[in-house]
Order: structure tokens, then sequence, then C-alpha cells
């Protein structure tokens, strides 16, 4: 697993975000909610970092 996807509610606590694990469903999570980031990070040798790219109604923002 390269990727996971983090849906990130603005102000929410930790208890609040949700992992996904399949970019299929992180996608419809998206579109489910449009006005919330999908945020995706990358496996690296530390861990899972942030590639400050990103899901947004469904549609891949490429930020880097």
């Amino acid at each position: 697993m390269d990727l996971i996807y983090v849906f990130v509610v603005h102000g929410a606590e930790w208890e609040d975000l949700i992992i996904f694990l399949s970019k299929e469903e992180a996608i419809a999570k998206s579109i489910e909610c449009p006005t919330v980031r999908l945020e995706i990070f990358a496996k690296s040798t530390r861990g899972y970092i942030p590639t400050y790219n990103y899901y947004l109604n469904g549609k891949y923002i490429r930020t880097r």
C-alpha cells in the first residue's frame, strides 16, 4: 500500500478523521462530501508523509 487517503473535515479532531486504503473508496467519499478535502499520503521510510495533493468533489488536485 503506497498511498493512503485521509478525509479531513475543517476543524475536525483526530477521532473525526477517516482513512481510506482504496483510491476508489476515497473518490466516492469525496463525491459524497464535495466540500471536504481528501488528503493523499505516500509511504516513505519514515511512515506516511503528505503529498500535498488531494481530491475535492471527486477531482484530483495536484499542488506539487
